[in-house]
């Protein structure tokens, strides 16, 4: 048993924990997540060797978490006297309404702090006394969240914002982040095919687009590439940025929960 192979099921097995969340009690997600690395570790033996490319096939025949979970737990009955199934209360729920429909404002601290730590600052109280929800946190919060959890990522989506303005010169700034994105352990496959693939197909299709003459074709692929390749990467960067951080954010929120517990 190596350590790269080890951490690559304890990361397989935490995904299909965040997957079960919500639709098992924390007796049945232990008790589920414990059949599914039997089988693993059966499979592993039965391989005979035990390195990383091997676990990674023995993952591959299981299926990503997702469609782990929606295989064996479809049409699965939830018991409706079972709180922990039972969805909470929507945190919108208890926001305050925004300034313009009467709401309070305090300006640059609502982005700080979010709808909810301002409303529990103008009433003076406490926002974690007993019984009250968890404020909602607000998008510098969520940003600092994710700079503290998943860096690399944080790193990731700085580097496609920065080459998103063409005029910049630094659309080779995407190679860089392209590589961080698909060695991430937060974004799928999907995620990792869009944010990669993306950009360097909109900026083919941008130097398809070009509409300029050159004699040759090195000099039609650096002139298009100059002209309107770099638009369609600096675009296509911008969207993927766009795309990933709702998922980095929801990946550093869970850490943050994790660990709280």
């Amino acid at each position: 048993m190596t350590q790269r192979s080890e951490q690559l099921v304890l990361d397989y097995l935490s995904e299909v924990g965040l997957e079960l969340h919500g639709r098992m009690t924390a007796r049945e997600r232990t008790a589920y997540l414990a059949g599914v690395r039997s089988r693993i570790d059966a499979r592993r033996a039965a391989a005979g060797r035990d390195d990383a490319d091997t676990v990674r096939g023995i993952l591959r025949g299981l299926g990503t978490p997702r469609d782990l979970v929606e295989r064996e737990l479809s049409g699965r009955d939830l018991d409706i006297e079972d709180d922990e199934l039972i969805p909470p209360r929507p945190r919108h729920a208890d926001r305050p309404p925004p300034p313009w429909r009467g709401g309070p404002s305090r300006g640059l601290m609502s982005l700080v702090e979010g709808p909810r730590q301002t409303e529990v600052h103008i009433r003076g109280r406490r926002a974690d006394r007993a019984g009250e929800p968890a404020p909602n946190p607000g998008p510098l919060r969520g940003l600092a969240s994710v700079v503290r959890h998943t860096p690399a990522e944080a790193v990731a989506l700085a580097l496609l914002l920065v080459s998103a303005p063409w005029w910049w010169n630094l659309s080779f700034l995407w190679v860089l982040s392209a590589a961080l994105i698909l060695l991430s352990q937060v974004w799928r496959g999907r995620d990792k095919w869009i944010g990669a693939g993306l950009p360097p197909l909109a900026c083919a299709v941008g130097m398809a687009l070009w509409g300029g003459e050159a004699e040759f074709v090195d000099q039609y692929v650096q002139e298009s590439l100059a002209g309107t390749g770099v638009v369609g990467l600096g675009l296509a960067s911008l969207v993927c940025a766009v795309y990933l951080y709702p998922r980095a954010l929801g990946a550093a929120r869970a850490a943050e929960a994790s660990a709280r517990t």
